[in-house]
């Protein structure tokens, strides 16, 4: 998952001085879905579903980097996708 993040957030494959804080935010943020109530099944990280990728993409994005004037809006836009993930079936 940290390759398709860093992708998605824009960040070069082979660049790896965020790697670390990338992975904290990943599994912080799967932590606070699970907390929030998004079904297991979702979360599993050998077949990761599509809508929580999406999820810790915002997530990541919020928190990655030192001024982050948008850090709200993907706050936002976070909270919105967990809303709807805790709203799948088991």
């Amino acid at each position: 998952m940290l390759e398709k993040i860093k992708s998605r957030c824009g960040i070069p494959g082979d660049i790896d001085i965020y790697d670390t804080d990338i992975q904290l935010y990943i599994n912080d943020c799967i932590a606070d879905m699970k907390a929030s109530g998004v079904p297991e099944k979702l979360l599993d990280m050998n077949g990761i579903d599509p809508q929580v990728t999406t999820a810790v993409t915002l997530y990541v994005k919020a928190y990655l980097g030192d001024d982050r004037s948008d850090t709200e809006i993907y706050l936002k836009l976070y909270r919105q996708k967990v809303f709807r993930l805790t709203m799948e079936d088991e």
